[in-house]
């Protein structure tokens, strides 16, 4: 089964699946570089698959990460308690804002990752990080119109933005059945000679099946 039969499962509450994966629902981590195992330490993808398409989130590592978090959940609590520690020494701290986000992003706790995206996008609403991940975050509870507005947010800062591009290209496509508008976005990926081979073979692939037999 696959969400080309527009057949998503609606038994999934947002509450649910900001946690769990259900069994039709996969998160796939591909790390740019060697660090396989060390999160945050370089540029890495989180890849969202739903049945048949997936959401990509491209997030760049924060210049006070240290020595990264462990992927255990125990690890990631531990580095969060610090890090709510040091909010409370300053709740306007953007880079530990973004730490948390990153942190609950990691635990799949898209809920609590979202409240910090939105404060920083609400101090700074050209903050691309928390723009991307503030999308992700809509993404993942099915907030479809508003995940597209936060993407809408980073070609506003960026026209070209590839992944911005392909994002709204695959909610388009799959959640809001615009299929037209679909394919002026992964054509913008495709035709960006800065966007990565993967992607643009992923866009090429959904604007083909965008075609009509």
């Amino acid at each position: 089964m696959t969400a080309k039969d527009n057949n998503r499962p609606q038994d999934n509450a947002p509450e649910t699946k900001a946690f769990n994966l259900s069994s039709t629902q996969k998160v796939l981590v591909g790390v740019l570089g060697v660090s396989l195992l060390v999160m945050f330490v370089s540029s890495f993808y989180y890849r969202m698959s739903h049945p048949g398409n997936r959401v990509e989130f491209k997030q760049q590592q924060s210049s006070g990460m240290g020595g990264g978090m462990s992927a255990s959940t125990g690890e990631s609590m531990k580095a969060i308690r610090k890090l709510m520690d040091k909010l409370d020494k300053n709740p306007e701290d953007t880079e530990v804002l973004l730490e948390l986000a990153d942190a609950f992003m990691m635990i799949r706790s898209y809920d609590r990752a979202q409240k910090f995206f939105e404060k920083v996008v609400n101090k700074e609403p050209e903050n691309v990080h928390a723009l991307m991940g503030l999308g992700m975050c809509y993404y993942q509870h099915e907030k479809f119109p508003e995940a597209i507005g936060a993407f809408e947010g980073l070609l506003k800062i960026n026209p070209n933005d590839p992944m911005a591009h392909f994002n709204i290209g695959i909610i388009q496509k799959y959640y809001t059945h615009e299929h037209e508008k679909a394919a002026i976005h992964f054509k913008a990926v495709i035709d960006n000679p800065d966007a990565e081979n993967d992607l643009k073979a992923s866009a090429k692939e959904e604007l083909k099946e965008n075609e009509p037999h």
